[in-house]
């Protein structure tokens, strides 16, 4: 038995495990964090559904019906059917995907853009980017991929729509998810998650509601005069016209909004005022992924500058970048030769600062040519279970002229594909892993490949350049070698650092320059960089009213509107669908859909649940367990019901990553964020029945449960 070092990558966190290999060389354990996630990558290079040879497509498009075919017939077919595309439509016309695993990325941006297409997308048109361009817009530094760092010295935490234990590793043990003495705990969620239950105030409000919380937050700390005013006379633009705007959100009102009672806010605002440094806890995606999530994201980071706790340790610090690889994207071919991307015609700001097109509208592109047409796709790890109204996502796929995938399991969108192609786990490619850290420090390593891979997959990076290769550009795509793909990215990394980083498998701690930048100015407090650079917005400040917003249109201030779907504001639509729709709570046995098909995660969530409160369950004949059908305008799925009160009366909440139970079946595509270009996927309506043909069985097997075959790497983010 030998011991080989290297990264897991069941979500991005790359967290370093020890893989013993057998005297075969085959690895047969696995030790690191503990996390279920960890332990089931040989469940995945191991499973008997596993895609393992390149395919044709033999039968109708969803059919399912594939033949095996070489690696030099795929490459081939699927190099002549892009360019012929190319030649006959131009390359804008075809789109390269990007969805789980994210390590391809750079080698798959690269071939879209020097194929001469703008249009490569990823998961992240609905996944992380939205809160990173409001933090950008307003702050001009990130503050979310700071946010779940613990400080010893932050004396209360609130904690907006995210729950530690099922969502960052190491999830029991990560330092925000247990109480501490002194510190006082505020939680904003629908549900009664288990750090709720610990928190000083809940408030369980209305999805989609988070902009008028937040503005009921200012509201009450401008009347109170608990703002740093000294802060906000230097550091803040338009700060009067957002004080006016906020006197419209009194506690009443805001109340009525959420659904939450008025002494409750009172009560959060003052814990969090009165007990500095104070930080915002956020999610990646919850405060976005609706109608009004950018905007409602804004009024929610404001908080921190309003209350000075910006930039300070215990509060919200900036994400400073470290010492990061070369990029070999050819982005920059990009912007400087290329024509605009899908989303640059209606999400101009989102464009400015995401280096992709919008993904959210691409069943546009394909089924009405809007805003540009796409009539060819070539993705990895993609999931039509990722888009809204994902059925009509299906549709699309089928109405391409060609599309090509690669994964590790088919599901509902390789399905629909012209080829096929297997993909290498992350035990078996390389990678040059640049893992963001904290405000100051961070993580380069260069993870080797553990083992060949099982049959004739390949490293989706290793395919990318072959496909370069094949289209006349050899040069340019290093002869096909990923290898030295990942050592000209490297190249950017001063070579003291270059040299262990390949040497040590351990990898290595790196720091952002910021921190000498302030020590060399006299600043012996290594935070308040804005001290020393200021804001790097259009005014230099703040941004309580963005001049970046308003030069494209939109309010410069973080205005509150209602959900597009709503008790609120489509009362005749909640007449037939009463309930509020939310979905895509973390669990640590799934990320998204990479984990239904694995029998050991099945164990622990062996069916896709609805959680719905006793009040509502109660009237419609519903009891804990029974197999229930959710509807909505788009459609109709099946769940079982999981009858609780941690849900908000109301409210129901569906368990996302379900290939046969596909939750964004039942999403919103029409009414996607203005500035975002996001989905609602978190506010709509619907409502839910008790399947009355159960006929004595289980509800596990009404609601029907995934065979491995069908399920994929990448569900709704």
């Amino acid at each position: 038995m030998t011991t080989v070092k290297s990264t897991c990558y069941e979500c991005d966190a790359n967290c370093a495990i020890d893989v013993t290999l057998d005297a075969d060389g085959e690895p047969v354990k696995i030790d690191g964090p503990d996390c279920p996630r960890c332990y089931v990558q040989l469940d995945r290079r191991n499973h008997p559904d596993r895609l393992l040879y390149p395919l044709r497509r033999s039968g109708p498009r969803g059919s399912g019906q594939f033949e095996r075919i070489s690696w030099d017939e795929a490459l081939d077919t699927i190099a002549t059917r892009l360019a012929g595309i190319r030649d006959a439509h131009g390359a804008p016309a075809a789109a390269f995907f990007a969805g789980y695993t994210k390590e391809a990325r750079p080698q798959l941006q690269r071939l879209a853009h020097a194929f001469g297409s703008p249009n490569y997308m990823t998961e992240s048109g609905c996944c992380f980017s939205a809160t990173m361009v409001a933090e950008k817009v307003t702050f001009g530094y990130k503050i979310k991929t700071t946010s779940t760092v613990a400080s010893n010295r932050t004396r209360c935490l609130l904690v907006w729509s995210t729950n530690p234990l099922g969502s960052i590793p190491p999830f029991q043990s990560h330092p925000l998810a247990a109480a501490r003495p002194g510190k006082r705990l505020v939680v904003v969620d629908p549900r009664r998650t288990p750090l709720a239950e610990q928190a000083d105030v809940h408030l369980q409000i209305r999805p989609g509601t988070d902009g008028a919380l937040a503005l009921g937050f200012h509201h009450l700390i401008f009347a109170n005069g608990w703002q740093d005013q000294a802060f906000l006379d230097q550091w803040a633009n338009g700060i009067e016209a957002f004080r006016d705007y906020v006197q419209g959100f009194p506690p009443e009102r805001v109340a009525a909004i959420c659904g939450i009672d008025a002494s409750d806010l009172r009560k959060a605002v003052e814990l969090y005022t009165q007990n500095a440094p104070a930080q915002i806890m956020l999610s990646p995606t919850a405060t976005v992924q609706h109608s009004n999530g950018f905007q409602n994201h804004r009024a929610v980071i404001l908080l921190s500058a309003v209350t000075g706790n910006l930039d300070r340790e215990g509060g919200n610090r900036f994400f400073n970048d470290k010492v990061l690889p070369k990029p070999i994207e050819l982005f920059d071919h990009c912007l400087k030769d290329l024509p605009p991307r899908v989303g640059d015609e209606v999400f101009p700001v989102w464009t400015r600062y995401w280096p992709a097109a919008q993904s959210m509208l691409l069943p546009d592109c394909i089924l009405d040519g809007r805003p540009q047409r796409i009539r060819g796709l070539l993705a990895m790890g993609i999931n039509t279970a990722m888009w809204p109204n994902s059925g009509r996502m299906e549709r699309a796929l089928g109405a391409l002229d060609f599309f090509a995938a690669s994964d590790f399991f088919h599901n509902p969108a390789t399905r629909m594909a012209d080829i096929v192609l297997p993909a290498a786990t992350n035990l078996e490619r390389p990678a040059l892993i640049a893992y963001p850290g904290c405000a100051y420090q961070g993580e380069l390593r260069y993870r080797r490949a553990v083992v060949p891979p099982k049959g004739e997959a390949r490293a989706d990076g290793e395919v990318f350049l072959q496909l370069g290769v094949r289209l006349g550009m050899s040069e340019q795509f290093w002869d096909g070698d990923l290898e030295a793909s990942w050592a000209e990215a490297a190249e950017g990394i001063p070579e003291d650092i270059r040299q262990q980083i390949f040497a040590s498998p351990d990898g290595v701690t790196v720091y952002a320059p910021a921190i000498d930048d302030l020590i060399d100015h006299g600043f012996l407090d290594a935070d308040r960089l804005y001290r020393l650079r200021g804001f790097k917005t259009a005014s230099g400040k703040v941004e309580f009213d963005a001049q970046e917003l308003r030069a494209v249109g939109h309010d410069g201030l973080p205005v509150y509107a209602e959900p597009a779907e709503s008790p609120v504001s489509t009362p005749e639509l909640a007449q037939d669908y009463p309930l509020v729709l939310t979905s895509g709570a973390r669990t640590r046995f799934m990320t998204h859909s990479q984990h239904q098909y694995l029998e050991r995660m099945r164990r622990a969530v062996p069916d896709p649940l609805v959680e719905i409160h006793p009040q509502d369950a109660t009237p419609r004949g519903i009891s804990d367990g029974d197999a229930v059908r959710v509807r909505s305008p788009r459609g109709a799925v099946d769940f079982v019901a999981r009858v609780t009160d941690r849900v908000k009366p109301g409210v129901v909440h569906c368990a996302h990553g379900w290939n046969h139970a596909n939750i964004n079946m039942l999403t919103d595509d029409r009414h996607l964020d203005p500035i975002s270009g996001f989905p609602p996927f978190k506010s709509g309506l619907c409502q839910v029945e008790l399947v009355r043909e159960q006929r004595g069985e289980s509800a596990g097997e009404s609601a029907g449960r995934p065979a491995g075959k069908l399920a994929g790497r990448q569900a709704a983010a």
